[in-house]
C-alpha cells in the first residue's frame, strides 16, 4: 500500500493530525509505503507565507470579522466561485504537488485540511487521479470547505457534522463519524499517582493546566495569576515556544498551599494532562480531542467566532467544558469547578465517554478496506 497523507501548515492542529495517521500507519502498516506532505511546501514562499498567516492574523487580531467570514462562506452556493479562483491559482502555484502526486502514486490519499482536495477537484477523472481521497474532519462541526465532491470518504467526529455533510450534499454512506487523528499516547492508561510523583505534584490536591492562547498573548501570566488565588490548587502552566512567557509565567509570585509548573513547548502533553484535574485552554480540534481522550475537561475562555466557538458550543452541551466570557466569569467558574468534587467527576466521565483515542486507527481501517 501506497499512503499519501497531505496536511497544511494553516493552524498547527492540521499538521499535528497528519502526524498522528502517520503514527498509527507505521504501526498497523510496516510494509506499506507512507508519505507525510505539507501542501504548502509546494508553492512559493509569499504565498504558503500568506496562506499560513492569515488565519492567525484575524483569529487574533480581528476575531469578529474572522467568525463573520467563516459563517458568511460556509455555504454550498459558494462552492463554484470557490472553485474557479482555487483553478486560477492551481496552475501557477500547485505544479510540483501535481508531479508529486504522479511521481509517487499513491493507492491512497488522506487529507486533515480541505486545500488539498480542493486542488485535485478540477483534475478528476484524470488518468493520473487513481486513487481514493479521503478528508479527516479537525473540528467538531464541518465547514462547506471540507464537503468535497471528489472525496471518496469524509471523516467526521459527531453525528451532528455527518448531518451537515449529508445536508450539504454527500451521499451518507460516504461520510464516517470516527473522531479526529490524535496521536497514540492519547490512548494509552497512565498512573496518575507515579506522574504526580515525577512533577513533584500532591494527587490529593486539585490541578489546573493552563494553555496558553487565552485572552490573547499577553494573557497567559494573568491566568495563571488568578489560577493560583484558589488554594489549595496545583497550577501547571503551558508558554509554548514563547520562552520570555514562560519566564515571566515561573517568576509569579507563589502563595501558601499553592504549587506552579511553568514549561515551555513540550513533547509529554499526555503526561500533564493525566495529573490535572480541568484544562484552561482555546477548543482548538485537536487540543479538544486530546482533552476528552484524557478524561479531562476544559474550561474555555472567550471562544473564538468560527470552528473553535462550535467545538465550544460541542464540548458544553455534552457536559465536557465550561466557557467563560470574562475574566470574572472565569474565576467563578473554577472556584466553583475546584470545589465540588462530584461535578469534577461528571465532567471528566462526560470528556471520557465523548473521547474517540484511537480514531486514526479507525481512519486508515476503513481507508485499506478492513472497516
Amino acid at each position: 500500500m501506497r499512503l499519501l497523507i497531505i496536511s497544511a501548515s494553516a493552524g498547527f492542529g492540521h499538521v499535528r493530525a497528519a502526524q498522528a495517521l502517520e503514527a498509527y500507519a507505521t504501526e498497523m502498516y510496516p510494509d506499506a509505503e507512507i508519505r507525510n506532505v505539507d501542501i504548502l511546501d509546494y508553492t512559493a514562499a509569499i504565498y504558503r507565507k500568506a496562506y499560513a498567516a492569515s488565519y492567525l492574523k484575524l483569529a487574533d487580531g480581528a476575531p469578529d470579522l474572522w467568525g463573520y467570514l467563516y459563517n458568511k462562506n460556509d455555504k454550498p452556493k459558494l462552492k463554484k466561485r470557490q472553485a474557479a479562483i482555487i483553478r486560477a491559482f492551481d496552475r501557477i502555484e500547485f505544479a510540483k504537488f501535481r508531479g508529486m502526486l504522479r511521481d509517487f502514486a499513491p493507492d491512497h490519499v488522506v487529507c486533515t485540511h480541505f486545500l488539498p482536495a480542493q486542488i485535485l477537484l478540477p483534475y478528476e477523472g484524470k488518468d493520473w487521479v487513481n486513487f481514493s481521497l479521503n478528508l479527516c474532519v479537525t473540528d467538531y462541526m464541518c465547514h462547506t470547505f471540507w464537503v468535497q465532491p471528489n472525496a471518496t470518504r469524509i471523516f467526521v467526529n459527531c453525528g451532528e457534522a455527518v448531518e451537515e455533510v449529508v445536508d450539504k450534499g454527500i451521499p451518507r454512506e460516504r461520510v464516517r463519524q470516527v473522531g479526529i487523528p490524535i496521536m497514540p499516547q492519547f490512548g494509552r492508561e497512565y498512573d496518575k499517582a507515579e506522574l504526580c510523583g515525577k512533577f513533584d505534584l500532591d494527587p490529593d490536591v486539585p490541578t489546573v493546566m493552563v494553555m496558553s492562547g487565552g485572552w490573547g498573548k499577553a494573557g497567559l501570566p494573568e491566568l495563571v495569576a488568578s489560577m493560583l488565588e484558589f488554594t489549595p490548587v496545583q497550577v501547571i502552566a503551558i508558554a509554548g515556544r514563547n520562552e520570555r512567557m514562560r519566564k515571566e509565567v515561573a517568576d509569579l509570585p507563589v502563595p501558601d498551599g499553592a504549587k506552579l509548573r511553568a514549561f515551555g513547548f513540550v513533547d509529554n502533553i499526555h503526561e500533564l494532562m493525566t495529573v490535572s484535574d480541568l484544562c484552561v485552554t482555546k477548543s482548538g480540534g485537536l487540543t479538544t480531542a486530546e482533552c476528552l481522550a484524557m478524561g479531562l475537561p476544559m474550561l474555555i475562555p472567550n471562544p473564538i467566532p468560527g470552528q473553535e466557538e462550535r467545538n465550544a458550543e460541542y464540548v458544553t452541551e455534552n457536559g465536557c467544558a465550561l466557557i467563560a466570557r470574562s475574566p470574572g466569569s472565569l474565576k467563578y467558574k473554577v472556584k466553583k469547578f475546584l470545589a465540588d468534587p462530584d461535578m469534577r467527576a461528571r465532567m471528566q466521565q462526560a470528556a471520557r465517554d465523548r473521547a474517540r483515542p484511537r480514531a486514526a486507527g479507525e481512519i486508515l481501517k476503513a481507508i485499506a478496506g478492513e472497516a
